[in-house]
């Protein structure tokens, strides 16, 4: 009788396991045996957390993985063998995080445009710059009151990442509409962890280097941690790629290429005549030929991505001062500066007669013409340089009740202040009146000959635009949780809890002559919350039945009530059934919530930007204005969400897992402020006034002019606002709505062999099954799925890992799936993308031993992007807020990489 059980059993499982096939990659190895099955449970896969309280993201009970819902957990050894220098891109690996909107390598998609100090977050799923809420040790944390990134904490103090790629605003509250991601800093590690790594592209074009350490203490009832990094990446220039270029018929594409060049080109009367490469005077206007124009690169000078410089600590401790009363705490302090170039500044000109060196052509006879130009001779280009700095402390208390209950509190309080200054930019009033000028030595010269005197050139490039933000967060948590009873499967518990929040932000600017003031709007928030969740095992070890191994519910629910929009109340649901022992079948149900931002209700400026976008009909770029500003009328976004999955371990070694997951997200806050590639959706926003042309788009401009809307970037075409001919409001709006669905799928295989080592196999991924978004509360929904700038069809990664001794190996390939660009007339079909990683450490000396001389030194070495692929090529013209020739979004500009590491443990 039992083996028939056993043998059904086998069957039943191998089943399941074909179902589920063979699955692609988020994890790095793990030399450890996976424990038995558990819905949701994570194995920590490292050395110093053996003895750590394991809380597990997703729940608030107690000890207890989140019921219906996956979390995929990144533990020291994946973060070690990841090579990524900060933890934000050690979690931009995991295949679910889309590398849209709030990113340092690409500013042109929703959330983008406040992204000014070039940081990056987690965008989870691709649905929302803002859908996924970061905690670190699972509480919230300052922000600089648009998104926090993740690289605040040094990646040596952390201990484990978690993500749970599913609705939990029932749990958490606001911004968990795809899901959550918690940074859990070390508090079990005991000796000193140090390491030092340098890295340089094969080209020398790029490099970075991070040293650091963390040392920690364990004692009796307490411990103490503390971690330092340093960490250094170059910027990437445009001009080491060659890729990033205007024209792109050599790629089998268009010809991107515009006439404001230097020497520039001169439009008379409606006809063309190119400047002379040694330029051009009255006496040599013989030389211009008409019907001729000199082509060039829109954005000459561009960096790809910024110079970032990271200092960041972290710190945790906790000691027990009774055996009922605990102190413990977290806190962090970081600044990153950073600067970026710009391309060289360019415009079209309307140069008057009254100029005292107009050339004019022959045959000419009219008082002014525009002159195409590109000011690279004669203006430094107007690099934007800043930092953000932030810190925090969390101290709090937890006191064991009777009848083992346990109470919590918690109050954090932390400073934010980012700076982007811009202090070179094109001050037009002075050009308007320098091009107007008779006089040579107050006149600019835009003839090629560099005639414009330098004190001229100072007045032309003097603006200033400075944009601080002051944020200070204090966050207030008061939970209990136990057990309520007993039933025949398990102990019924319980969690409830409050949570206040307060944020007050100042958003600051100075925009103009370098005289200016610095002026600041203040603004503030206020949250108070209530929240429950109640586990319920029906089945358990003690009662189970043939098809009822285990059985478990969870029912969540959180109240959110809003000082300025509003309140709101979200629950969910999460079942676990285990047909037999290593099966689980789950599922979840939960409705999420997205409040506002302050910044995107009161804008961080109020500005007109002169910009280029991507030409629907394939020519040059156009130029149009943008603007930025505020919104007091803005709602907040909901989201219904619902998964259902299965977890199989076959054997003990062989760990499968696949959910289907659906998220409906309505009243979406969209920007179009640096979206350069709008006008390929133009028909979609039939209705909206988002988008204007022509005499609509100048009158427009003009009326915000009157108004004292400044221009912060550029020059309008021709000197005047009524040359303009497109016009974007890049403000926010309630205007959007999507369904998001997909499969995630993950399998992981531990092989330990007697004389050949340990080997680890490690795949996993995400299929997008469908992506519609409607652009207006009522509009039709369009499929996006798997087309530039939006979710891909299908993101894998997977890692093959082995250890013998003293060498660790590992090779790692990271696929993303072919798309479509539909950026173009007729589309194009994008190529995909897949880069391979190698690595290799030698430990000298006993990797076990905490001695420092015993435990020697591991050498590491890697190559990323082995085989040198470039990124696939994408007709796109080159854009002020990154891509162009390439998708920044999907794929790294770096090429081949190499790198040496040393680390030390004692």
């Amino acid at each position: 009788m039992t083996d028939h059980i056993r043998n059904a059993r086998h069957a039943a499982l191998l089943g399941c396991a074909a179902s589920i096939a063979f699955m692609p990659a988020t994890l790095a190895a793990q030399a450890t045996e996976p424990p038995s099955l558990t819905a949701g449970a994570i194995a920590v896969t490292s050395n110093d957390a053996q003895d750590a309280e394991i809380v597990v993201t997703g729940s608030r009970v107690r000890g207890e993985a989140p019921v219906g819902s996956p979390v995929i957990s990144l533990g020291r050894d994946q973060i070690t063998a990841s090579g990524a220098v900060t933890i934000d891109r050690v979690i931009k690996e995991i295949p679910q995080v889309f590398d849209l909107g709030v990113s340092e390598n690409s500013r042109g998609q929703s959330g983008g445009s406040g992204n000014n100090t070039y940081g990056n977050s987690v965008n989870l799923r691709g649905i929302g710059p803002y859908a996924t809420l970061i905690l670190v040790d699972g509480h919230r944390t300052i922000t600089n009151s648009r998104s926090f990134d993740p690289s605040v904490l040094p990646s040596l103090g952390v201990e484990r990442v978690e993500v749970v790629a599913d609705g939990a605003s029932a749990i958490y509250g606001s911004d968990a509409v795809a899901g959550v991601v918690n940074l859990i800093p070390r508090r079990a590690l005991e000796g000193v962890d140090a390491m030092a790594r340098y890295g340089i592209s094969a080209d020398g074009a790029f490099r970075e280097y991070q040293v650091g350490a963390a040392v920690g203490h364990r004692w009796t009832g307490g411990q103490v941690m503390v971690a330092y990094e340093h960490v250094f990446r170059s910027a990437l220039s445009g001009q080491d790629r060659s890729f990033f270029t205007s024209d792109q018929r050599p790629f089998g594409g268009n010809d991107y290429r515009v006439t404001r060049c230097s020497p520039g080109t001169i439009t008379a009367a409606g006809t063309t005549y190119a400047i002379p490469a040694g330029g051009v005077t009255q006496a040599t206007a013989g030389s211009l030929v008409a019907g001729t124009s000199n082509k060039c690169d829109d954005l000459i000078g561009q960096d790809l991505f910024p110079r970032q410089e990271y200092d960041s600590v972290n710190a945790t401790f906790s000691q027990d001062l009774t055996s009922w009363l605990t102190v413990f705490g977290d806190g962090f302090y970081s600044k990153r500066r950073f600067a970026i170039n710009p391309a060289f500044a360019n415009a079209t000109l309307t140069v008057p007669s009254t100029n005292a060196f107009f050339v004019r052509p022959a045959g000419f006879t009219g008082s002014n013409y525009t002159l195409g130009y590109n000011f690279r001779n004669d203006l430094p280009r107007n690099t934007t340089t800043g930092y953000t700095r932030s810190w925090e402390v969390t101290p709090g208390v937890r006191i064991k009740l009777p009848h083992d209950f346990q109470a919590e509190a918690i109050f954090t309080y932390g400073k934010g202040h980012d700076e982007s200054n811009q202090t070179g930019g094109l001050n037009n009033a002075a050009l308007t009146a320098a091009l107007a000028s008779s006089n040579p030595a107050t006149a600019f010269d835009p003839y090629g000959l560099g005639r414009t005197s330098p004190a001229v050139l100072a007045a032309l490039g003097n603006q200033i635009f400075l944009a601080p933000t002051l944020n200070t967060f204090k966050g207030y948590e008061a939970r209990i949780n136990g057990t309520l009873f007993e039933l025949p499967g398990g102990p019924v518990k319980i969690a409830a809890g409050y949570e206040g929040q307060e944020m007050d932000v100042a958003l600051g600017v100075a925009r103009g002559n370098p005289t200016v003031p610095l002026t600041y709007r203040h603004f503030s928030r206020r949250v108070d919350s209530g929240y429950a969740e109640l586990l319920v095992p029906i089945f358990g070890a003690a009662n189970a039945i043939p098809g009822f191994h285990k059985l478990e519910l969870d029912a969540a629910i959180r109240h959110d009530r809003y000082s300025d929009v509003g309140r709101t109340t979200n629950p969910k649901f999460g079942v676990n059934w285990s047909p037999i022992r290593d099966v689980t079948i789950r599922g979840s149900y939960g409705t999420s919530f997205r409040a506002p931002l302050i910044s995107q209700i009161y804008g961080n400026s109020n500005n007109l930007y002169v910009q280029s976008y991507q030409n629907p009909t394939g020519g040059a770029p156009l130029i149009g204005v943008a603007q930025s500003g505020a919104n007091l009328d803005l709602k907040p976004e909901t989201a219904t969400t619902w998964s259902a999955g299965m977890d199989v371990q076959p054997f003990s070694r062989l760990r499968l897992s696949a959910t289907y997951w659906n998220v409906r997200y309505v009243n979406q806050v969209n920007a179009y402020l640096s979206d350069l590639a709008i006008l390929n959706r133009e028909a979609q926003f039939t209705g909206t006034n988002i988008i204007l042309r022509d005499a609509a788009a100048a009158a427009r401009v003009q009326q915000a002019v009157a108004d004292g809307i400044a221009l912060a970037g550029g020059a309008f075409p021709g000197g005047s606002p009524a040359n303009v001919t497109l016009y974007v409001d890049g403000r926010n709006n309630n205007l959007g709505k999507s369904i998001t669905r997909g499969i995630d799928f993950q399998a992981n295989y531990n092989l330990p062999t007697d004389t050949m080592g340990d080997f680890a196999l490690n795949v996993g991924g995400t299929y997008v099954l469908r992506y519609v978004v409607a652009i207006t509360p009522n509009g039709p929904l369009v499929s996006l799925r798997n087309t530039i700038f939006n979710p891909l069809k299908f993101k894998a990664r997977g890692s093959l890992a082995w250890q013998k001794g003293p060498f660790d190996a590992q090779a790692t390939v990271t696929h993303v799936g072919g798309y479509r660009n539909t950026s173009i007339p007729g589309g194009q079909n994008v190529k995909s993308y897949t880069p391979v990683d190698l690595s290799f450490a030698v430990q000298v000396g006993d990797r076990t031993s905490r001695d420092f001389v015993k435990s020697g030194i591991q050498i590491g070495f890697e190559v990323r992007n082995l085989f040198d692929i470039d990124p696939p090529y994408v007709n796109l013209a080159p854009g002020g807020n990154g891509n162009g020739g390439y998708d920044a979004t999907a794929s790294n500009p770096v090429g081949r990489a190499f790198a040496i590491s040393l680390r030390k443990s004692f």
